[in-house]
């Protein structure tokens, strides 16, 4: 026996799945048997059952005393995706974790391969795949992000989240270290309730490292009539408060000032476009004024 063996393997990071759940009682056995088909040996699965009236509770608690890496909790008052998932990373031990929405399909192997991703990369706090997304009307979408793909420098990523381009919002359905994603303070509630809160949550994560994208498809994402996402009201003032808690993150952050005014400006011009437009006419008008003068 070699002396590497007799001391024992190097030990694997364990990852712990958060499972939000509320009103699923109708798709959500196809999300509970795609986390129990995760081939991760060091892996355990938290689910949370918000207040709600249909059999939700009921098929987790049944699934769970199946697969014994399932625990299931009940909440007593309505907590919202919010308040639960952070309820959830509480309650989480893994060196990492990852949300396993109740509309989500995680595919085989997919835990391995993200943890893997992690493993290999100390720098990186979150590593993501590509998702395969099933609308309402039952198209299907690829989506794929790779506008952080090798970028190192804290401040363009966060930059390039704010800048919500095509599927920004992928990462979030991927693995992260669990002690770095505590010292943000988990997700938060802003003047737009629970709009995008993602947004802030994924720019406070890019701070503190890289991302890491693997390239293929891992997950599935099922749109029903009352998921979150669809049903959010893209209005200017709900873009405005999700940005506002951007800007909040941002100043929470451990970056320096100049960091955190580099990323505050252009964030500030997307909330107030309206005074952009004064400032122009303020300045056209005092053209005219001076051109009015010297003709005099």
């Amino acid at each position: 026996m070699t002396n590497q063996a007799a001391s024992g393997a190097k030990r694997r990071s364990s990852v712990t799945a958060l499972v939000p759940a509320y009103k699923a009682g109708g798709f959500i056995q196809a999300t509970l048997d795609s986390l129990s088909a995760q081939t991760r040996p060091e892996f355990e699965i938290l689910v949370s059952v918000d207040l709600g009236d249909d059999d939700t509770l009921a098929i987790c608690r049944a699934h769970a005393d199946k697969d014994p890496r399932f625990k299931v909790f009940e909440q007593a008052q309505r907590l919202g995706w919010i308040g639960n998932s952070n309820f959830l990373l509480g309650q989480a031990q893994g060196d990492y974790a990852l949300f396993a929405f109740h509309d989500d399909l995680l595919h085989p192997g997919c835990i391995a391969k993200l943890a893997n991703a992690l493993d290999g990369d100390p720098q990186a706090v979150l590593a993501f795949s590509d998702l395969s997304l099933s609308r309402l009307d039952g198209a299907s979408e690829l989506c794929a992000y790779s506008a952080l793909d090798g970028m190192q420098d804290r401040v363009e990523r966060a930059r390039r989240l704010l800048a919500r381009e095509r599927h920004w919002w992928v990462p979030v359905h991927g693995l992260f270290r669990l002690d770095r994603a505590r010292n943000i303070g988990g997700l938060k509630h802003h003047g737009a309730g629970e709009f995008s809160a993602d947004w802030p949550w994924l720019v406070h994560m890019s701070l503190l490292g890289s991302f890491r994208h693997v390239p293929e498809v891992l997950c599935t994402k099922l749109y029903k009539p009352d998921s979150l996402s669809p049903n959010w009201q893209f209005s200017r003032d709900n873009r405005k408060d999700a940005a506002a808690s951007c800007m909040r993150e941002i100043w929470n952050s451990e970056l320096a000032t100049a960091e955190k005014l580099a990323l505050s400006r252009p964030l500030l011009e997307s909330m107030m476009p309206a005074r952009r437009n004064l400032k122009a006419q303020i300045e056209k008008i005092g053209k005219l004024l001076g051109r009015y003068r010297k003709r005099q």
